[in-house]
Parts: C-alpha cells; structure tokens; sequence
C-alpha cells in the first residue's frame, strides 16, 4: 500500500492566498519558499506558486486577477483549479502576522518529504544491488540524509548588537593569555598571526614533496592535543599509523629515525630511555588515526562527523593530504574539477564541526624553475579553488632541500655570490645544533582574519621535529641577513 508523504494543505493555502493580497507577506514568502515546498502530489499549489513568481521577476503586482492572466497565458487555469480556488485561497487567510511561522510548516514537511523519499531509496538500493563495501554504502546513506536535513537549516537576518553581545561572550569565555582565542598550535610566533587555528576555518599547509609538510602537520598535532587536551582526528592518507606513531615517537624523544627504524638493539642507553618516554608520551596523546587506503571524500566526513559524536568534540582534524583524496564520482570531468568540490566540502565540514581542519596540500613544479624558488599562493596544485576556500595558508621554505638535492631542477641554487656566502654562514650557524637542523621560512601567505608574514622555524631533519629558534639564533641570523642587504644597498 503506498504511503501518503507529509504535507499541511491549511498551510499551503494560507500562503498563497497571503501572496494575492499582502505586499509584505509576498516578499517573506517569495524570499523563503521554493517550489518543492509545496506538496507534488497537489500540483496546482505548485502551479499557483511558479505564477505568482512569473509575475514577480515580471515586476507585475500579484493579486487574483494578474495571477488568472498568468495562469490563463500559461495554459494552467484549469490545472490550477480555476478562478473560484483562487479565490478561495485568498478566503483562507486567517493572519497576516504569522507566515514565519507558516514557512516553517512548509518547509518542514517538505525536508520530511525528502528525508523519507532518500531512506526509501536507500532501502531499495540496499535490497536490489550487491553490497560489497558495506562501510562505504553506509557512508553514502549518511550523506544523503545529511544533505536533506542541511536543507531544514533556515537562517534569517540577526541585528548587529545581538551579534557583538555573542561575540563578547566568546571573547571572555575562550581568550586565553597571548591574545590566544583558537587551537593552540605549539608555535608561539605562528600564533601570533592566526591567534591560534580557529573553529570552522580551514588551514591549508603546501610544500613540495619530501620539504616537511607532513612533519610539520603532525608537529602541530601532537602540541595540539597536549596542549587542548581535546582529541585530535589524523586521516594519514600518505603511510600507515605505525610508520606515523614512529615518526612522532622520533620527534618526541629526540632519537634519529633510521636508528629507531633499525631496533633498538643498536641505541644507547640514553637512548632507550628517551624512546621509552616517548612511547608513553605518544600512546597517552590525544590522537586518532585512520590510515585507511584509498579513503573518499565521502569517508573522511562521515568518519570525522562521528568521531565528534562519539567524543563530544574535537580539537583539529588533519588531512594528509588532499592530492590523495578522492570522490568515486565520475561526473567530473577533469581532477581540477573535482579538487575543486573536494576543497569547498572540506570547508564546509570544518564549519559543520565547528573544528579548523588542517589540509595538507602539495605545491606545482612551479617553484622549481623560479629564481630563489619562494613558494607563492599559486603554485597550490590542482586547483585555485583551495587557495579561495582556505581561511589560512602556509607555505614552506627549506633551502636546505634544495641545496642537497640540487633543487630538484636546473638551477636550483641562486647565482648570487653573496647569496651563497649568506647560505654558507647560515649553514655554519646551524651546524652548532643537533639532528641535522635546517633552517625553514613559514610564510603565512593568506590570513583571512589576519596579518600576512614570515616566521623562521628549525627544522631536525633527523627525527622530524620543528622548533621555534631562540632569541639568540634569531639574533645572529638578523645580523647575517643584514650584511647582504646592506651589500647590496651600498652597490
């Protein structure tokens, strides 16, 4: 027996009889309505509705008479129940106060209409194709149904004074010493820019390949969860979770990676102790890790959505890295397209969450044949969609990797004889540190709600931990760069 979906004909009909004879009420009802909000199984609801919004984007009054006009050159008089339901309609206007509260019924049976025409389809998917990944055939009946009740979410205009009052609130309750008002980063001069990674905003972090990106995300994921002792969700897409946990045990104890990667028989005593400590210090960490293979869109926003359910909230969601997720969907036409889809949804999940998503990103080839090669914003790869949806990005400077790598490209190294004598006294610099220490330039290249700029940070090549510099070094490094500025203004 088919079953009746949920409708309320008072409600239709008091809204459109509202429409024909109230100027205001037609500007609340055209501005909150849609077709769809009228049921489909009482088509001239539907019929009357697209009139009335002819007439509208006509600049033509709406009143019976007009409407008729309408109806009678669209040849949908009759469909629409003749001139006598026309009238009827405008006779079952009771108040002319309430068409919020009339819209609200409206689209609320409408959202019910869908959702349970989505869970029909869901069931009958379920019953007539073979199930082979049940995890991922769940995932996609969760966004479904997420993408019908998203729709019931209906905003309006708010006054500014109630704005600033919530804004004050959040002020007092979250501001924490040093201007902090976001996700701690472990990085003091890093929050300095952003005030920490703040709720709903997405934090794009881009290098070239083997630079330290990844290194730096899980830097910053490890501080945050100490820091926040709020879980922490990490979607390694690039390695699996022990390789991940080695890598943040490395950079918690301060032990080379390849000598932890050879066993433990060959460390010192010092050593193991160190690794010891960072194994408790690691496993007691605040951190989830899905290492799943091949993880769609789909997955990493239903995972992240429960993972919140579950815990109550989260403190940051890491994705490393974007170049490796994809859809499943072949609508697309070309991987720019559907980079560009996988941005804006990842957007709009950090807003949902009310959670800043870290998104690890790789940069094009672009930098490799430029002159210095300084990352810029557009050399973000695959898509420019990620640049425009980022709140935040931050792009990574390792001269290092170029100088040993050759950069990766002709003419990697500067043709600038002072340039490579300020290379050298850097370099000579570093050599006083420990774990094969490289210097890293952090540029802060969008700032949504901030200032844009440069940070130094040390990079342990050999356990893959990022330090702030102290004083001192930053110091000496200011008085090296001086020489060539000066230089080159005497010049």
């Amino acid at each position: 027996m088919a079953r009746h979906l949920p409708f309320n004909i008072n409600a239709e009909k008091t809204v459109l009889g509202a429409m024909m004879v109230d100027e205001a009420a037609l500007a609340t009802c055209v501005a909150g309505l849609v077709k769809e909000d009228f049921y489909g199984g009482n088509k001239r609801h539907q019929i009357i509705f697209d009139a009335i919004r002819a007439l509208v984007n006509k600049h033509i009054p709406v009143d019976v008479q007009t409407v008729t006009d309408e109806l009678l050159n669209a040849k949908d008089l009759e469909n629409a129940g003749g001139v006598d339901y026309l009238m009827e309609l405008t006779q079952s206007v009771v108040s002319l106060s309430n068409m919020e509260f009339y819209i609200r019924i409206l689209t609320d049976n409408r959202v019910l209409r869908e959702l349970l025409t989505a869970i029909d389809g869901i069931r009958k998917d379920y019953d007539e194709e073979d199930i082979e990944d049940i995890t991922g055939f769940i995932a996609k009946a969760d966004a479904q149904i997420h993408e019908v009740t998203q729709k019931r979410r209906i905003s309006n205009f708010v006054k500014a004074q109630d704005v600033a009052n919530q804004v004050e609130m959040e002020l007092k309750i979250v501001s924490r010493p040093g201007g902090l008002t976001g996700l701690d980063t472990g990085y003091q001069r890093l929050n300095d820019y952003t005030h920490g990674f703040q709720k709903g905003e997405m934090v794009v972090l881009a290098a070239r390949p083997s630079v330290g990106k990844t290194a730096l995300a899980l830097n910053i994921a490890l501080q945050a969860a100490r820091r926040s002792e709020l879980p922490i969700a990490v979607f390694s897409l690039e390695m699996p979770a022990t390789t991940l946990i080695k890598r943040l045990i490395a950079t918690d104890s301060g032990v080379d990676l390849d000598h932890i990667l050879k066993g433990t028989q060959f460390l010192k005593t010092a050593q193991r102790a160190a690794l010891g400590q960072a194994l408790k210090n690691v496993g007691s960490a605040n951190l989830y890790i899905d290492d799943s293979a091949g993880i769609k869109l789909i997955d990493i926003m239903a995972k992240a959505k429960l993972l919140k359910a579950r815990l109550g909230d989260l403190g940051l969601v890491v994705v490393d890295y974007i170049g490796l997720i994809t859809t499943g969907d072949k609508r697309f036409e070309n991987r720019q397209a559907e980079v560009s889809y996988i941005s804006r949804q990842l957007k709009e999940l950090a807003r949902e969450l009310k959670v800043p998503i870290l998104v690890v990103s790789q940069l094009s080839r672009a930098v490799e044949t430029r002159e210095g090669k300084y990352p810029q914003l557009s050399d973000l790869r695959d898509s420019g969609s990620i640049e425009q949806d980022a709140d935040v990005v931050l792009l990574i400077y390792r001269q290092a990797y170029y100088s040993s790598t050759g950069g990766a490209a002709k003419g990697a190294r500067v043709k600038d004889k002072r340039g490579d004598e300020e290379a050298a006294k850097q370099e000579e610099l570093l050599k006083n540190l420990e774990g094969g220490a490289n210097l890293v330039e952090l540029s802060i290249a969008k700032n949504r709600n901030g200032k844009i700029g440069i940070i130094n940070l040390l990079f342990f090549t050999s356990y893959g931990r990022f330090e702030t510099p102290s004083d001192e070094f930053e110091k000496k490094l200011l008085e090296i760069r001086k020489e060539r500025i000066l230089g080159n203004a005497a010049e």
